[in-house]
């Protein structure tokens, strides 16, 4: 118990030395990094890191994936705001002793005009975002995991580039409740090379995420938590649920709150044998275009 007593206390100091540092705002680049890697997580609220269906949630959550058995590849693409889109391609093997997982996200925004400074049209470019990340994490006790996450992150913009080198650090702790989970991370570590002679820092955040799960006859309901302090933005709160009614079929919805743009998000998924089929919608204000996504996983 005193081992769980200083790693939550931990945690407490490491969000209180940057819950007061939003004037730093506009400062940190690498945005994508916090963007919905499949449908899963973005049907539920942007998360989703306990929900046994979401293959991916190591990529925000180091640790949470071992504890369940897993081994699965997982493709997805997502209409972003705009003509941007954003694809991912995630493999997950779990033993639950340990995780492994390798990862490929592309952001790209699509063609843009190229004008010079009379406003005369002289080509277009295609800007794009890119990560790949690894993971590796660990079983420490039967109700202690910890994680690590280590990336390569390029960004293109015309004839600029920049290229980072980022990392995640997470643990998962199964609190003696049955069904319940609590996980900590810290997310986007790292540093990049100068463009045009300035350095772009990445977007530190700290998560806490909460779970609980509850058996329904031969269902099963699933509600999270989420609390979300990225060094550039004010504390944002993302509440979840998945029903399982049966084996086959998942319903998802999330509210995210303290956001500028973003609310509700809803999703499904159908399993068939192997293959799980996925959707996650995520509404945005007016103005903005709401966000669709489609992701195709295979179980071996």
């Amino acid at each position: 118990m005193k081992k769980y007593i200083i790693t939550l206390l931990i945690a407490v100091l490491a969000w209180t030395l940057i819950a007061n540092v939003h004037s730093e705002a506009g400062r940190y680049g690498y945005q994508f990094l916090n963007i919905p890697v499949n449908p899963v997580s973005m049907a539920l609220a942007g998360r989703g890191i306990h929900y046994d269906s979401n293959h991916s949630a190591w990529f925000w959550q180091p640790a949470s994936a071992t504890v369940e058995r897993n081994k699965s590849l997982t493709a997805s693409h997502s209409t972003w705001i705009g003509d941007t889109a954003y694809s991912s391609l995630v493999y997950s093997y779990s033993t639950r002793s340990s995780h492994f997982g390798l990862g490929l996200i592309n952001l790209s925004y699509g063609e843009i005009e190229k004008r010079d400074e009379t406003g005369l049209l002289i080509g277009h470019y295609n800007p794009s975002d890119t990560n790949i990340r690894g993971n590796y994490a660990l079983r420490l006790s039967p109700n202690l995991y910890l994680g690590a996450n280590l990336g390569v992150v390029y960004q293109k913009l015309d004839t600029a580039s920049s290229l980072a080198l980022s990392s995640d650090l997470g643990s998962t702790w199964l609190p003696p409740l049955a069904g319940s989970r609590m996980s900590f991370a810290v997310r986007n570590l790292g540093i990049s090379n100068k463009t045009d002679e300035k350095r772009e820092k990445l977007p530190i955040s700290l998560d806490l995420d909460l779970y609980e799960g509850i058996t329904l006859g031969r269902g099963e309901l699933g509600m999270e938590a989420s609390f979300i302090k990225a060094v550039d933005e004010d504390l944002r709160i993302a509440l979840s649920t998945e029903l399982k009614p049966m084996q086959s079929l998942y319903l998802r919805a999330g509210y995210k709150f303290n956001t500028d743009a973003e609310s509700f998000t809803a999703g499904m998924g159908l399993k068939l044998f192997r293959i799980a089929i996925d959707y996650g919608y995520v509404a945005f204000s007016e103005g903005l275009s709401d966000v669709h996504s489609f992701g195709l996983s295979y179980q071996f």
